[in-house]
């Protein structure tokens, strides 16, 4: 996964606990013709809930070894050993599933702000290339709101030393190739090519491969290079020893909220039955030596007659010592077997298979708060449902600590906090977000909305908690309200809207109309599981103050709103979509030009033309949706296109909210996708540029199927349904008529607006 810069972005979703096991491997291996080619099959991580005791770790003892080994030969000082083992075998890339001359970003030098480098990793663990700093997927570090991602010195981080190449002369390059997941620095010339790659492994995930390939042509030239690794300073986040079999086991410093998760220590070598707690303020009284990164793997030289060799170093890294083992164990198997970096680009290729957008004859190009929910779930959700119930899954996790935080603050249900890390209590290092930002609230309830219409997951929602959790903040949104004797109306007072600028404001606009979605949905919610209504949730939503000025025929951003305001990004807009409010197109158009006004042309955030581009796409104004399109993707930073909150490149790097709101862009607006409670319909049109577009793996009720169209032809053609489901029919726009679509069949018709439904509708 190329995934967010770990080190700046804070729209990671963090799912996992506090120990820390690590392991690594930094000798080379030898090559050797194994007895048996491992299937990928058997290369799977096993079910190690029910079979660890029956695990034989025949490889892994090797891996033991070779650890203590390297310990041994690297000393103290982690120095290079006097030999080294070589793989004299060099493993051909595997092809990638998209076309490489949009997918493989190329550039001869590193872009001279650090920040825009690009970043490997796959959801369990990730690391900006070449740095000191490597982050897993749950660890945190830090007492309430200091708490951020624990940095761990990267066993990874190597570079080539141009100056000690042999021979000289060589082009380099650095390359990411999006399609395969790898980060390749290469050198090439007079017969002679190295490469330098490194990948989080995309089925062994708690694996951080790098392979050093060399080759020439002519045995007889000198081939000789040192390969450097930047190891950063001790970690100031997590404490660390060693165990009887080489293991790192590492201790956070400091938990995030004590009462709700102590930091918990490892398992030791000797102890089989679970973690167990670790006192507040103990540690270490010394550092071991090999908690450092090593010093590098110093200098190469091919040997004398071979024509290709590679070399490999991995780093494991879990929370689960049988695990971190049995991965380790099983990428031997792969890299002896020669299919460790096939098995890594099989499974993008899977991925990319399963849901993906293609465009042709286009120019263009941890913590969790609103931008998973809001901005990142519904692309998400639609190309990959699996994900998107693990996004939805990431709140139903802290749903009690969201019950506590609305008890702690004087309020019913449950209150989200605007930043969540571990524990699911307030993060958020700066006031007032975390006390005014509360939208954040309809944002989540928002998001089990939208997941419910896609998928109709009714064991979800019964028995995963889902819809506990609409129901909890339904009543937050019931206590927080204030009821006005003047006019029998409701309102929501002392809040920050989506437009930070405004700190401290009554009745916002999209506050407000996101409660009433939040409380409708979970009444309607109460029907679906056979409930009555909630008379308090109905009586609120019908008398909910919704600013709207009908003079001027535009919603007012909140109470005493003066048009003539700076707004920071998208906020009333958003009414139009994803909250899809009911309003005359007239309305909708003046919303547009009104916050076109006030919004700044330059440092607005990315995602905010995306929406914008939406909005003009619904009036059909293509030529304005083309402006804010090109406008929006200035934020996408060469060579490895980097996103930045900012098109100048100032705020938060790697920006995924930006990322979200350009994606969204493409299928929700470009393609035209909405969600309703008894249907999807489409609206589609080519991008500016684009002659043919491809969404692949379009998710509905348990089906999937193909969309692809150019300016005058669209097929559609169903390509699975899962078992237990009925499938699905459309509705062209020029019929009346429902069709059933037959699995496999392709449809072709004139490209218009089209609308699907369950068969069980």
């Amino acid at each position: 996964m190329l995934g967010p810069h770990p080190a700046k972005s804070s729209q990671m979703v963090m799912l996992s606990t506090l120990p820390l096991l690590l392991l690594t491997l930094l000798v080379l291996y030898r090559f050797t013709q194994a007895d048996s080619v491992y299937t990928q099959d058997q290369l799977q991580r096993p079910d190690l809930a029910s079979s660890s005791r029956s695990i034989t770790f025949s490889s892994t003892s090797s891996a033991r070894q070779s650890f203590e080994n390297m310990e041994k030969s690297f000393g103290s000082a982690w120095q290079p050993p006097k030999e080294r083992i070589r793989n004299n075998v060099v493993f051909p890339l595997p092809p990638s599933v998209l076309p490489e001359e949009s997918s493989i970003l190329k550039t001869d030098s590193l872009p001279s702000n650090r920040d825009y480098l690009p970043e490997v990793g796959n959801g369990h663990l990730a690391t900006v290339v070449g740095s000191d700093s490597l982050f897993m997927n749950g660890l945190y570090n830090g007492a309430n709101l200091s708490s951020h991602r624990a940095r761990i010195p990267s066993p990874s981080g190597y570079s080539i030393q141009t100056e000690s190449l042999i021979p000289g002369g060589l082009t380099r390059s650095y390359s990411l190739d999006i399609g395969r997941a790898i980060f390749t620095e290469s050198y090439e010339g007079g017969g002679v090519t190295i490469t330098l790659r490194t990948y989080a492994h995309s089925t062994l995930s708690h694996l951080l491969v790098s392979e050093l390939a060399l080759t020439r042509d002519d045995v007889n030239k000198d081939v000789e290079l040192n390969v450097k690794v930047n190891p950063g300073a001790a970690s100031e986040d997590l404490d660390f020893h060693t165990d009887t079999q080489g293991l790192l086991r590492g201790l956070t410093r400091e938990a995030e909220y004590p009462e709700l998760a102590p930091r918990t220590e490892g398992l030791d070598s000797s102890v089989g039955n679970g973690f167990a707690p670790w006192p507040r303020g103990r540690g270490f009284e010394t550092q071991p030596s090999t908690v450092r990164a090593p010093t590098g793997w110093g200098k190469i030289s091919m040997t004398p007659g071979s024509k290709g060799e590679t070399y490999l170093a991995l780093a494991a890294l879990g929370h689960n010592r049988d695990i971190v083992l049995a991965e380790y164990a099983l990428a031997l198997q792969a890299w002896e077997s020669g299919q460790l970096l096939s098995l890594h680009t099989e499974g993008w290729s899977k991925y990319w298979n399963r849901g993906r957008i293609d465009i042709e004859g286009n120019d263009y190009l941890g913590h969790v708060f609103w931008d998973q929910d809001t901005w990142m779930f519904p692309t998400v959700a639609v190309l990959h449902p699996d994900l998107g119930r693990r996004l939805v899954e990431t709140r139903t996790r802290t749903l009690d600590a969201a019950r506590l935080l609305a008890k702690r603050t004087g309020y019913k249900g449950a209150r989200f906090p605007w930043e969540s890390a571990f524990t699911g209590l307030e993060t958020c290092p700066a006031e007032p977000y975390g006390e005014r930002e509360i939208h954040i609230n309809g944002d989540v309830s928002l998001m089990f909305k939208q997941y419910w219409q896609l998928t109709h997951d009714k064991s979800f929602m019964a028995q995963g908690k889902g819809a506990e959790l609409v129901w909890g903040v339904a009543d937050f949104w019931a206590s927080r309200v204030t009821h006005s004797t003047t006019n029998d109306s409701y309102r929501i007072l002392g809040v920050m809207p989506p437009d930070e600028w405004h700190a401290l404001v009554n009745d916002s606009a999209y506050t407000n109309n996101i409660a009433v979605i939040n409380l409708d949905f979970a009444n309607h919610l109460k029907t679906v599981m056979g409930q009555a209504e909630n008379p308090q949730w109905r009586e609120i939503s019908a008398k909910m103050v919704r600013p709207y000025d009908v003079s001027r025929d535009y919603h007012p951003e909140f109470e005493g709103f003066n048009p003539r305001d700076r707004t920071k990004q998208a906020d009333v807009v958003l009414l139009g979509f994803p909250l899809m409010v009911d309003m005359k197109p007239s309305t909708r158009q003046r919303d547009l030009h009104v916050y076109d006004r006030t919004t700044p042309q330059g440092p607005a955030p990315a995602m905010t033309w995306g929406m914008f581009l939406i909005g003009w796409l619904e009036l059909g104004d293509e030529a304005k949706a083309e402006t804010l399109l090109t406008r929006s993707i200035q934020n996408a930073q060469d060579p490895f296109l980097v996103w930045s909150e900012n098109a100048d490149g100032t705020g938060a790097v790697n920006f995924l909210t930006g990322m979200g709101g350009y994606l969204q862009s493409v299928v929700f607006g470009y393609g035209g996708c909405r969600l309703h409670d008894d249907r999807m319909t489409f609206e589609p049109r080519l991008m500016p540029s684009a002659t043919r577009m491809r969404f692949v793996g379009v998710s509905y009720r348990g089906c999937s199927l193909d969309l692809e169209y150019d300016s005058e032809v669209l097929t559609l053609v169903l390509t699975s349904v899962d078992k237990g489901h009925q499938g699905l029919a459309v509705r062209f726009q020029d019929e009346s008529k429902w069709e059933n679509l037959i699995e496999g069949r392709k449809i072709e018709k004139k490209r218009q607006p089209f609308e699907i439904q369950s068969k069980g509708n």
